[in-house]
């Protein structure tokens, strides 16, 4: 009897070893208060810029809307990708190195692009910043074109964030974010400095894909 318990003993840790690996790299990663911070002061900044209207909801885009998940892939965080969009912009790159870092799984294989999953959902802001689950509100609507304004027809748009990333000296921030609705998509790139102990957005530039 003692050895078939301590055989049930072996047996069960054999299974959580083999299995808790799997369970923790499937885990979303959670973002911290600074990343919190950066991230809702872009989405304010976006939503009392007039000229920020990916909906053309105009006076009457009140809310801005920020996808629990972030996107699946890293393509869009490569030095290629981000120099042909900046060409004539200098970015922090201690900044967008951390960023890439903070975005890239441990041991990633070259080429696969594979990103980190964070999820947002827990995050408390400001009430004028919505919370969505935007893959969940596409599958469910009738119009697949339009499922975001008639879902949020109050929102001046949506933004699907990667983590930000910080300079050495943590008082730049930058963001790279999809951004929408977009008829071919679109990214959302921003720069911000720390003030006191408060984040400003210093720059923000869309680049739609055609």
């Amino acid at each position: 009897m003692n050895a078939f318990r301590q055989f049930s003993r072996l047996a069960v840790l054999g299974i959580f070893f083999a299995v808790s690996p799997l369970t923790f790299a499937d885990a979303p990663t959670a973002p911290d208060e600074r990343d919190r911070q950066v991230i809702e002061c872009l989405l304010l900044h976006l939503l009392e810029d007039p000229k920020f209207d990916m909906t053309r909801s105009g006076p009457a885009g009140t809310s801005i809307v920020l996808d629990g998940s972030s996107p699946l892939k890293t393509g869009f965080l490569s030095s290629d990708q981000i120099r042909s969009e900046f060409p004539k912009r200098t970015l922090p790159s201690d900044a967008v190195n951390d960023m890439r870092q903070r975005n890239t799984p441990a041991g990633a294989r070259p080429g696969t692009y594979d990103a980190v999953k964070v999820s947002y959902a827990e995050l408390k802001l400001d009430a004028r910043i919505v919370l969505s689950n935007l893959e969940k509100i596409r599958e469910k609507s009738i119009n697949k074109f339009r499922f975001f304004e008639d879902a949020y027809p109050n929102a001046r748009g949506w933004l699907a964030s990667y983590l930000p990333g910080y300079s050495k000296e943590g008082n730049q921030a930058i963001v790279r974010a999809e951004v929408g609705p977009s008829a071919h998509g679109a990214m959302i790139t921003a720069v911000l400095e720390k003030s006191g102990d408060k984040w400003v957005v210093k720059w923000y530039q869309i680049s739609r894909y055609l």
